[in-house]
C-alpha cells in the first residue's frame, strides 16, 4: 500500500494493489475534528461515465469482502484510530457488486467485529434501479446517495451509459420509493458544469425533479479529471445555484471538494502511479 497526503487540507489517499495487481484507491478526509473514508467497490469501473477519470479506466473486477474491509481498516489507520462515518464513493458502482458490498457493511456493523453503526455508512450510486429498491425495502440502516449528476434527461444519457438502461426518470421513482419505505431522506449527487447545466433554467429542472422527494441535494463542482469539454464552475456561480435550490425549499449543500491537489476528489481516483508517495 502507498499513501499521499494533501498539502492543501491533509487529505490522505490510499493506493493498494492486490494480489492480482488490481488497483484501487481509498481516501480519507477530515473536517472539524472528524474523519471520513471514502471505500473503492470495484477496481476501475464498468459505468463510463463521460465527464469521469475513474470511469475512463474500465473494469478490472469486483473487490472481495476482504479487500473492501482491509480498506476500512487502513483508513482507519490513516485517520489517527477513528473514523466518523464510511461512504461507498470511491472506485466503482457498489450497486454493482452488490452482495460483497452487503457483506463488508453486515461486517463493520456487526457488534462483535468492528461495531460501525450503519447509520453512519453511506452507498453511493449511479442509478442501479434493483439494488435501490431492494434496500428500500431492507432491514439496513445505511444512507442513500443517487448521482443524478444533471436533471435534463438527454443530458444525462449523454454523460451517464447507464442511463440507458436505468433512465433517469426510473431512478427518480427508485428513490421516491426508498424513501417511503425507509423513512430516511435520500443524497442527491449534482455536478456542476460550467455552462453546462449551471443555469436558472437548470436549477428549475433539478426543482422539479426533486418536488415531493424527502431529499438532500449535494451540489459537487466539477473536479478537472483530465476530460475535455469540461470545467469547473466558479464558486461563485455555484453558490448563486445554490441559493434557487434553497429558496425552493430544498435542503442545498455545497461540498467543499478537498485533496484536488493528489487527485484523491470526486471523479479523479485512477488508481495510477504516484509520484513522491511515501
Amino acid at each position: 500500500m502507498e499513501s499521499r497526503v494533501s498539502k492543501l487540507d491533509g487529505t490522505v489517499k490510499l493506493l493498494f494493489r492486490f494480489g492480482d495487481g488490481a488497483p484501487a484507491e481509498s481516501v480519507v478526509l477530515f473536517n472539524k475534528g472528524r474523519a471520513s473514508a471514502c471505500l473503492s467497490s470495484q477496481s476501475g469501473c464498468a459505468c463510463g461515465c463521460g465527464f469521469c477519470a475513474t470511469g475512463a479506466l474500465g473494469f478490472r473486477r469486483d473487490l472481495t469482502t476482504e479487500e473492501i474491509l482491509g480498506q476500512f481498516a487502513a483508513c482507519r489507520r490513516a485517520s489517527g484510530g477513528k473514523l466518523n462515518s464510511v461512504v461507498f464513493m470511491g472506485m466503482g458502482e457498489p450497486f454493482l457488486n452488490w452482495e460483497n458490498v452487503k457483506k463488508s457493511i453486515l461486517e463493520l456493523s456487526d457488534q462483535k467485529r468492528s461495531n460501525f453503526p450503519q447509520s453512519r455508512m453511506t452507498v453511493s450510486t449511479v442509478g442501479i434501479v434493483p439494488a435501490i429498491r431492494e434496500i428500500a425495502g431492507s432491514d439496513l440502516k445505511i444512507n442513500l446517495a443517487v448521482s443524478i449528476i444533471t436533471a435534463d434527461e438527454k443530458q444525462r444519457a449523454a454523460l451517464v451509459p447507464m442511463d440507458a438502461k436505468y433512465p433517469l426518470r426510473s431512478v427518480i421513482e427508485a428513490a421516491r420509493d426508498y424513501c417511503d419505505r425507509s423513512g430516511k431522506a435520500v443524497f442527491f449527487e449534482y455536478i456542476l458544469f460550467s455552462g453546462l447545466n449551471d443555469s436558472a433554467k437548470d436549477a428549475e429542472k433539478l426543482i422539479a425533479l426533486a418536488a415531493g422527494i424527502n431529499c438532500k441535494v449535494n451540489l459537487i463542482r466539477y473536479n478537472p479529471a483530465g476530460k475535455p469539454g469540461f470545467a469547473p464552475v466558479p464558486v461563485e456561480r455555484a453558490k448563486e445555484f445554490q441559493k434557487l435550490l434553497i429558496a425552493a425549499g430544498i435542503r442545498s449543500y455545497l461540498r467543499r471538494e478537498k485533496g484536488a491537489d493528489i487527485a484523491a476528489a470526486c471523479g479523479q481516483l485512477t488508481g495510477g502511479l504516484y509520484e513522491g508517495c511515501r
